[in-house]
């Protein structure tokens, strides 16, 4: 490739070759850095250039670089930065500089990919789909806040509130909002989604420049000076997303805003984030960042590695990783099964279990032989899906199927999950290797959940060894379980809850072999750990310090909750004398199913 001369769209440029690979600058397609111009007619050139085989590193050199959307306005699709489809060996090297992105846009599509490599830039969004408010008054009546309307532009239309965009008009979605306290802009303690109620969908009075009226009784009364977040959009699209690919690196970006998820892989194999932060922009006052996780994994296999991250501001949990249950919703024959759209997490050649509804227990494996769609009423309803063998015996409706195949290993080390963002830490729910360690937590819900979801979000599968080692886990759950309600952000401060509820003490376990060792937990409440439908759970040579930083409150009143675990074991931990919660309440359980050194009392 070196010297060659290539010719494209007009423009003669040279190619220079790196590590056996050619680099495209983007400033040789027409970019030109810190002009404001859209930049991405010159992206889609440069990676129009990229040798499908030997790869290319496409060069930003260091600058402010504009991505506008081709479409803008209601029944618009987001349009992609960057589309990368059936590439090997492609880095894209940012140098440092500003993506600047505008109206309903996706960062990036890395699709059937391989060894892929984004670097060494930050992405954001002049105007945000989150606008934020800061608190001026709260009494039973009325809401006073004040916006900021050069960075927030609003208007008032028949009394309602609609925040303007870059393409787009839109009221206050009601689902996310939070609250964040003026000094440290963390999550306020006890809130959790929506805290202020439907004012924001009220009447709304324009009392003075950016002083805004909202008419009604807030939920609650908020201090003077509380900042508010305010979404306009859920799940809109994501950031980063990483489908059909192997061996994707993302290393050294800041990401100050997206529409959804930062950074979402499905159906991928290896993917590293490297000093990866989904972050609220403090530069220009923000307390929020992206719209939904920083991270979410869905039915991908080998390892997912995340090391050195920090995020603060998203509207959901720091990173979850899981598969998916799937439900069977008929029987076509002997071979065959129908279920929903979400059975395109599996493919032909793909190894699944099948799961008992009443059990939970991951039974017989079948190889997908086939996989077709199905309509019904002009539109695609879900999939048959034939194995290479018969079903096992006894499977019907409603039981759920696991791929087997698509499950992936989880890597966490040396992160920083804080209060700084909605919900919770570490969601992992997967049977590969999970070791999570060296990070330090203070999250507003729980630290690390666990789940196993077959009633809500059907988030697969039940973990086999889970690692949680050497982390500090200082003052989290101050926005934990307060009413015994499963949206208040988690129980303890590791929290595993699968959706299946044992029935007497001889129900088999769900997950397996979470071991807790070698952490310091400092905390101002009770619950270290609750834990359902566990066999082999560990607590061991942990440090328990007491706090004085918040007044306890939650509902669960002692330091274990275990429902149907098995051969527990809670010895040889350090435990300050101001911690004077000592018990281990069980359920479903006999009492020797915990083997303790003393330090804690089992209660039925």
């Amino acid at each position: 490739m070196r010297g060659k001369l290539f010719f494209l769209a007009g423009l003669l440029f040279v190619v220079t070759a790196v590590d056996g690979r050619q680099r495209l600058s983007v400033t040789d397609f027409g970019a030109v850095p810190d002009s404001r111009q859209d930049v991405l007619p010159a992206v889609m050139q440069a990676v129009a250039a990229c040798d499908a085989e030997e790869g290319a590193v496409i060069d930003f050199p260091k600058g402010r670089y504009d991505f506008r959307p081709s479409c803008s306005g209601e029944g618009c699709a987001a349009t992609v930065g960057f589309v990368l489809r059936g590439l090997k060996n492609v880095t894209v090297e940012g140098n440092g500089s500003e993506f600047v992105f505008h109206g309903n846009m996706q960062i990036a599509l890395i699709d059937s990919c391989e060894n892929v490599v984004f670097r060494n830039f930050s992405v954001d969004w002049d105007r945000p789909y989150i606008s934020q408010a800061e608190i001026v008054e709260a009494t039973d009546d009325f809401l006073d806040v004040r916006i900021d309307r050069n960075s927030y532009p609003y208007r008032i239309v028949n009394g309602r509130i609609l925040f303007t965009g870059e393409g787009w008009e839109l009221p206050v979605v009601l689902a996310y909002n939070n609250l964040y306290d003026a000094e440290r802009k963390e999550i306020v303690p006890r809130t959790w989604d929506n805290p202020l109620g439907n004012i924001f969908d009220l009447e709304a009075e324009e009392r003075g420049e950016g002083l805004v009226r909202f008419r009604g009784q807030p939920r609650m009364k908020p201090e003077k000076g509380t900042l508010v977040t305010l979404f306009h959009a859920r799940y809109l699209t994501n950031g980063i997303h990483v489908r059909d690919s192997r061996q994707t690196l993302l290393q050294h970006l800041t990401v100050y805003h997206a529409l959804s998820h930062g950074v979402l892989g499905e159906m991928s194999e290896d993917i590293t984030l490297d000093h990866v932060s989904m972050q609220a922009n403090e530069a220009k006052g923000r307390v929020f960042s992206i719209v939904a996780d920083a991270s979410h994994f869905i039915n991908c296999k080998g390892v997912i590695k995340v090391e050195h991250c920090a995020h603060t501001g998203q509207g959901d949990d720091f990173i979850n990783v899981h598969g998916r249950n799937v439900v069977i919703q008929s029987l076509v024959d002997a071979r065959t099964v129908e279920v929903k759209m979400d059975g395109r997490y599996n493919r032909p050649g793909d190894e699944v279990w099948f799961l008992g509804r009443e059990t939970a227990q991951r039974g017989e494996v079948r190889t997908v032989q086939a996989l077709e769609p199905v309509y019904g009423d002009g539109r695609q309803t879900g999939y048959r899906i034939s194995f290479t063998r018969d079903l096992p015996e006894g499977v019907k409706a409603l039981d759920f199927l696991e791929n087997k195949t698509w499950t992936a290993s989880l890597e966490l080390r040396n992160c920083r999950i804080l209060k700084k963002h909605r919900a919770r830490g570490i969601l992992v729910t997967t049977p590969g290797e999970v070791i999570i360690e060296n990070n330090y937590f203070r999250t507003a819900g729980t630290a690390i959940l666990i789940e196993g979801d077959t009633d809500h979000w059907y988030e697969s599968g039940a973990s086999t060894n889970v690692q949680i080692r050497q982390n500090v886990f200082e003052d989290c759950l101050t926005s934990g379980n307060e009413h015994g309600d499963r949206w208040e952000w988690g129980d303890a401060v590791i929290t595993v809850t699968p959706s299946h509820r044992p029935a007497s003490e001889t129900t088999a376990p769900y997950h397996r072999n979470i071991v807790i060792r070698d952490n310091v937990f400092r905390v101002f409440d009770a619950p270290l750990v609750r834990a359902r439908s566990t066999g082999g759970l560990q607590f061991t040579g942990n440090g328990i310090v007491k706090t004085d930083t918040y007044p306890p409150y939650t509902w669960q009143k002692s330091a274990f909750l275990l429902d149907g675990c098995r051969d527990v074991v809670i010895r040889e931990n350090r435990i300050d004398g101001r911690y004077t919660t000592r018990n281990i309440r069980i359920e479903h359980m006999r009492p020797s199913d915990v083997k303790t050194d003393g330090d804690f009392r089992v209660e039925m």
